[in-house]
């Protein structure tokens, strides 16, 4: 075989391969496979999709790449120090991974679940502030799986805002 006829192929082969990663990555970072990606993961952990799907909405609008302000990345905002808190595996860099980051998100809500007895609000508002303030807000105070303690974080404006943008308020007859 001749060179040309080898330089050739080997141009051929790599313009396929780059042909299949850049469709690899559009597929994967594809606002829409973001969707699906984060009902699947709600269905498979036994969240809530709608509320699942609304939090990764409200934190990243399923930009994958997102940073926020407090360097928490990815569809879920996860930081680094919360991802090792949930997962102790954690790999640095692993958060804008699509599926990582949203595994971990769904971990780390079902962790809060148990923390705060099932109480959306209060998981909510923990998500979004902390565990540590809303278990101080609510210290003391018996937890109601279905209570909306939401009232407690009006000083909060952003978690008492954050609440509102996954579960609406419930509307007055």
């Amino acid at each position: 075989m001749s060179l040309k006829k080898s330089n050739s192929r080997i141009k051929k082969y790599c313009l396929n391969f780059f042909i299949l990663l850049l469709s690899f990555f559009i597929l994967l970072y594809n606002p829409i496979t973001l969707r699906l990606m984060t009902l699947g993961v709600a269905i498979y952990y036994k969240i809530d999709p709608k509320i699942f799907y609304q939090l990764i909405y409200t934190e990243s609008k399923f930009y994958n790449f997102a940073l926020s302000p407090a360097k928490a990345k990815g569809l879920g905002q996860i930081k680094e120090s919360t991802a090792q808190y949930i997962h102790p595996k954690h790999k640095s860099g692993k958060l804008y991974f699509p599926l990582y980051n949203l595994k971990l998100s769904a971990r780390y809500i079902l962790y809060l679940q148990e923390t705060f007895q099932g109480n959306w609000t209060l998981v909510l508002a923990a998500y979004n502030w902390g565990e540590y303030n809303v278990a101080q807000r609510i210290k003391g105070i018996p937890i109601e799986p279905q209570t909306d303690y939401r009232y407690k974080f009006k000083d909060v404006r952003e978690t008492y805002d954050y609440i509102n943008k996954i579960i609406p308020p419930a509307k007055k007859a």
